[in-house]
């Protein structure tokens, strides 16, 4: 099992956020694609909870479904300084999603690439369930087994990603009404791996493992080489993303 060292992944987030807005570009994507999934079914909201809000791809997508509260989450307070600038209404609980006390009378649970950092998403996802009233919507998404498979095969790191039918498994075994559920796979091209290595840095997603590689010139150059010999495209290299889309209803 990986090991998730989440005040790196606090830590990381938090010290790329300036860069995170452009190079989270797959990120953005996901982000567009769930909301306009969600509004298709209810275009209105009155207590609404966000599960690691990040810059606030999401947050300022659906801010204007809410007439209530919106309460949005995340593990470092310095991601969401601007939000509470831009949208002083919200409320901000800081913290480890799996160790602190959920909002309760929610109407809508929301999350857009976060969950896969969970330690425990069965009690998880129970806790969701029961937060929601009657008739709440959770809408998510996640990431999936072939997600960043080139490092996986090339430096044997990276999150133990669940599949498709291993979600549904999850939702349904907690009491969850699956509405939709998609998946689809995007080959983002780079020039070389050092390239991968920086986008994934800015975008806050290295903080897999308490002990990772120590990089050095010529690690980085066989890194690099064996990156070419195994997964060059149009003289390029690709880095391989593979979101998970889930709306469910209690």
């Amino acid at each position: 099992m990986i090991t998730v060292d989440k005040q790196k992944v606090a830590s990381r987030f938090g010290k790329n956020v300036g860069t995170y807005d452009k190079e989270a570009f797959i990120q953005k994507e996901i982000t567009n694609e769930l909301y306009k999934e969600i509004v298709k079914r209810e275009t209105h909201f009155h207590k609404a909870f966000e599960i690691g809000c990040g810059s606030g791809f999401l947050t300022k997508q659906i801010e204007k479904n809410i007439s209530g509260d919106y309460i949005v989450n995340d593990l470092d307070p310095l991601c969401t300084h601007q939000l509470l600038r831009e949208f002083p209404r919200l409320q901000f609980k800081v913290g480890d999603i799996e160790n602190i006390p959920l909002p309760q009378h929610l109407d809508l649970v929301i999350s857009t690439s976060v969950l896969q950092w969970m330690e425990d998403i069965d009690a998880l996802l129970k806790r969701i369930y029961n937060a929601l009233e009657p008739e709440g919507h959770f809408a998510f998404s996640t990431f999936g087994p072939s997600n960043f498979l080139e490092i996986k095969a090339l430096l044997n790191q990276g999150l133990e990603y669940l599949s498709m039918e291993e979600w549904k498994f999850l939702l349904q075994k907690n009491g969850f009404q699956l509405l939709d559920a998609w998946e689809w796979k995007e080959e983002c091209l780079f020039d070389s791996g050092t390239a991968v290595l920086k986008h994934m840095k800015n975008t806050g997603v290295n903080g897999t493992a308490k002990n990772q590689k120590v990089w050095n010139a010529r690690i980085l150059q066989r890194f690099n080489t064996e990156y070419q010999d195994h997964f060059s495209k149009n003289d390029k290299v690709t880095l391989t993303y593979h979101p998970l889309f889930f709306i469910l209803k209690k």
